[in-house]
This record gives C-alpha cells, sequence and structure tokens, in this order.
C-alpha cells in the first residue's frame, strides 16, 4: 500500500519520524519569558515557529477581546455565555452606534517581540525561529462575544481594526522573524453546529454553501494582508472549552475540505496548517479523508494528535495517520491555556519523545557529502 503526501504524490507506506512540532499559542505560563524559556529547553531542535504563550488575561481565546467593546455594552453577550456554544435569539438593536476601543493584539506582539529577541540573543531561543502571533479571525470575536442583532454591523468595524493591528505588527518586527497564524473555531463550528454558531451571512442559517462562501472570501482578505516573506498558517478548531469539542468530528473530511478551499483562496503561501486529532480516534476512518488532502509542497501539515499521559496512543495516532499522510509535524489539539501545569509538563515530554530534532548544521553536510 502507498500512502498521499500533502501534494498528492504517492511515497511508500513507512512513515518518518516527525521532526517538527507547532505550538497552537495559549498557555497557562505567568509571563512571556518563562513560556519561551520552558518550550525551548523542552522542544530543542523541533520548533518552527515560537508564541509568546498568549499569557495572563488573553488565555482563553477571545473573551479578553470584550474590553474592546466597553463603551458599547449593550452589544455583548453575558461573559458566562461566552464559549459555550449555544444558540440565541434575535433581539431588537437599541443603537446602531458601535464603537471599538483598542483591540491589544499588535502591542501585546511587540511587547513580547522584544523578549523573543532579548532571549534569542542570549542564546535560550535558537537562531532561526520565527516569532508567531496568533491572531482570531473576526468571525470568532465577533460570533462568540457579541449578540446577534449587532453582529452584521460590527464585523467589518472590527476585521478594519484587526487589519490595522497586522500592519502594525508587520511594521515593527522584521518579515524574516515573523510568523502568524490565523485560528479558526467559530467558522469550523458554523458549518458543523450552524444551530449554535449562528451566521449573519448565511441566509437560511444551515451551514450550507453561502456560510462557507462568507468563510472563504473573509479568509481571503485577511491572508493578503499578510506580507510577502512573513510565514502564515491556520489553526483549524473544535474548541476546547472544559477540554471538550463543541461537537465531536465523524472523522477529518470537514477539515480536509477546508484545508484545500483556504489554501485556494489564499493567494499567497500557506506555511502550515493545523488540525486537531482527538485522543479516542486512532482509527483509520478518522485519518482517512487525508488521502484527499491536496495542498502546495511548502504548506507543512501539523496534526494535533499528541495527548497528555498518552504516549503510546499519540504513537499510534502517528502510525495510522502515517497510513494516509507521509510527512507531517505534530502538536496538540489546541492551545494549553485551559490546562493545568502538569498536564503540559506531560504532553511536552511526549511532542518531545515521539519527534527527533532537525540535524545539526554539520550533520546535514556530512550526508550530503
Amino acid at each position: 500500500m502507498s500512502s498521499v503526501s500533502s501534494n498528492g504524490s504517492e511515497t511508500s507506506k513507512e512513515q518518518s519520524t516527525p521532526r517538527h512540532v507547532h505550538l497552537v499559542g495559549s498557555s497557562p505560563y505567568t509571563t512571556n519569558t518563562e513560556f519561551f524559556e520552558s518550550m525551548s529547553a523542552a522542544l530543542p531542535g523541533r520548533l518552527v515557529h515560537l508564541p509568546d504563550g498568549e499569557t495572563g488575561k488573553r488565555h482563553f481565546f477571545v473573551r479578553w477581546q470584550t474590553e474592546v467593546f466597553d463603551a458599547s455594552p449593550h452589544i455583548l453577550k453575558g461573559f458566562e455565555q461566552i464559549g459555550d456554544y449555544k444558540a440565541y435569539q434575535a433581539g431588537s438593536a437599541l443603537s446602531s452606534q458601535i464603537k471599538l476601543g483598542p483591540i491589544g493584539y499588535d502591542d501585546h506582539a511587540i511587547e513580547s517581540y522584544a523578549e523573543f529577541c532579548k532571549l534569542r540573543d542570549q542564546g535560550v531561543v535558537p537562531p532561526g525561529v520565527r516569532f508567531q502571533v496568533s491572531l482570531p479571525t473576526p468571525l470568532n470575536v465577533i460570533g462568540l462575544c457579541l449578540l446577534p442583532e449587532y453582529q452584521a454591523e460590527a464585523e467589518p468595524l472590527y476585521e478594519e481594526a484587526l487589519m490595522a493591528a497586522l500592519r502594525r505588527i508587520q511594521d515593527v518586527i522584521p518579515k524574516e522573524n515573523l510568523a502568524i497564524q490565523w485560528d479558526m473555531a467559530y467558522e469550523i463550528g458554523m458549518l458543523e453546529f450552524p444551530a449554535a454558531f449562528t451566521s449573519w451571512f448565511d441566509g437560511d442559517g444551515d451551514g450550507g454553501g453561502d456560510a462557507k462562501q462568507g468563510i472563504l472570501e473573509r479568509f481571503a482578505r485577511l491572508a493578503g494582508g499578510v506580507d510577502e516573506g512573513v510565514e502564515m498558517g491556520f489553526h483549524l478548531c473544535y474548541g476546547d472549552a472544559g477540554h471538550k469539542h463543541f461537537v465531536e468530528p465523524k472523522d477529518m473530511g470537514v477539515l480536509v475540505d477546508m484545508m484545500n478551499e483556504l489554501s485556494g483562496v489564499a493567494h499567497r503561501a500557506v506555511d502550515w496548517i493545523h488540525v486537531p486529532v482527538p485522543k479516542n480516534r486512532t482509527d483509520e476512518a478518522y485519518f482517512a479523508p487525508l488521502k484527499d488532502l491536496e495542498l502546495k509542497s511548502e504548506t507543512q501539515v501539523y496534526l494535533g494528535l499528541s495527548h497528555a499521559w498518552d504516549l503510546e496512543g499519540t504513537r499510534e495516532r502517528i502510525r495510522v495517520a502515517g497510513e494516509f499522510l507521509h510527512e507531517f509535524g505534530v502538536s496538540t489539539e489546541c492551545g494549553l491555556g485551559r490546562t493545568e501545569k502538569d498536564e503540559v509538563l506531560s504532553v511536552l515530554g511526549v511532542l518531545a519523545e515521539v519527534t527527533e530534532p532537525e540535524p545539526e548544521l554539520h550533520q546535514l553536510l556530512d550526508e550530503k557529502l
């Protein structure tokens, strides 16, 4: 039996040991420096990109973005509702005036980059590793934080603010040091669970073609704002509130379809894609849609199949995935922001155990000779 690589070519069945580890973004660490130091030490020779751990108030995805709308509190869902993935009945808008404050992603990125550079100069962060900024697409903030009757009006305002923040990040951080990740959970919810992940641009609200087309159009605009030379990827997600998905995927079919579609509309290089693999899925049926993956050769796929206290299960998921995708990196299913420190340490150990570090430069030269 042969397997299929991400560019559609056939390869031998034997799966090479993954070398690269991807960190989705969030963490329970107290400071950015603590996260940089811990990840660099735990995963030597395995990181291509390194986020700042989304420390402090950023640990729970987009909840902290409610402060952007402090001047318009009437448009917000209650804090306890955010991320609960439940349906809402639209009411009557109280005011058409929506005011936004600073969204903060640019400030955090620029401050964190200074710490990143200091540690790189000290030899803590390895040379060649790029600083990763994980940004939610506007759909995630608008859909999860705002009441339905205000979503259509607020979306273009928020998208403009996010793109301005992205522009500032790219103006300050050199392109050769920067990587941008788009976090996409609400989009998967719209396709898999439209009753809870309501759409303001899908006419019948069933998560069908209109929703998908709207998702693709919006992603094309976002990807167009990332400069050439800046690496870019995206993280598709089924949620992690309470370490539970908002819906359990039947298989990777929706993920593979979106990987293909999003890559096609990006109109620029997509350097990596991250997708989740549930802990209980070691069966071929879950991974089988990977045979339909059609990506360009420069795109690295990261499978979020590593789970804490589950070394053998992680190895089995790697083995089964290798039946359908010859080369891939590994990761956790989601960020680690809702994870206790002992669980983080366990999964870091698993990630290190199932991967091989990149060869040192002298080893590469020896191989060529």
